[in-house]
């Protein structure tokens, strides 16, 4: 054998070595890290398995639910309207007129009764007090216009049953996902002990 092929079979006889020392670092290293996931597996698992149903609890807890809080209104409203005022009013009258007048007239007279009076210029006083008691209809037809801002302070109470709303049901299915997952993880937990 040349001492070409010698060296050739000595180098490969190192590679095989080599090959054979890494893979059993490698068994040796899954095989540590097989015993860790195990140990964590251990550990760890059954308090995710006990948070898993207790998540499972309050969603169920949670769906049952009421949420209440109050909303605080701090607002102006603006209001225009026009209101329509259609109304008869009697207002009552009750007063005394006084006339003192002095009234000048001329007048006929006829003495003798001919029918052929001459006139005399006459100077009439007038002094009389006319009492007046009346009512006196008043129609009123108007709109009247109202432009102003209310101002509105005020909290509202209100309350959401989460059973009667649309979160219900994602909650239902995430709670159905939950509980499916329940006995995988079981699974997984038991072939890793």
């Amino acid at each position: 054998m040349s001492k070409t092929a010698k060296t050739f079979f000595v180098i490969l006889f190192i590679l095989v070595l080599v090959s054979l020392g890494l893979n059993g670092f490698l068994l040796w290293k899954l095989n540590q890290t097989e015993q860790q996931a195990r140990t964590i597996a251990r550990t760890v698992g059954p308090k995710v398995q006990e948070a898993l149903k207790q998540t499972l609890t309050d969603l169920e807890t949670f769906e049952d639910s009421t949420i209440e809080f109050n909303v605080a209104v701090d607002e102006e409203f603006p209001v225009q309207v026009d209101i329509p005022f259609k109304e008869k009013i009697d207002i009552p009258v009750q007063l005394t007129v006084p006339i003192n007048q002095q009234i000048d007239t001329t007048i006929l007279l006829d003495p003798l009764g001919t029918g052929q009076g001459f006139p005399v210029d006459v100077t009439v006083p007038v002094d009389i007090e006319i009492p007046i008691d009346t009512s006196i209809p008043v129609a009123i037809d108007r709109t009247i216009p109202i432009s102003t801002s209310i101002p509105l302070h005020l909290n509202v109470p209100i309350t959401v049953e989460i059973g009667d709303t649309e979160l219900a049901g994602y909650i239902g299915r995430l709670r159905e996902g939950l509980a499916a997952f329940d006995p995988l993880l079981e699974q997984l937990l038991t072939e890793l002990k």
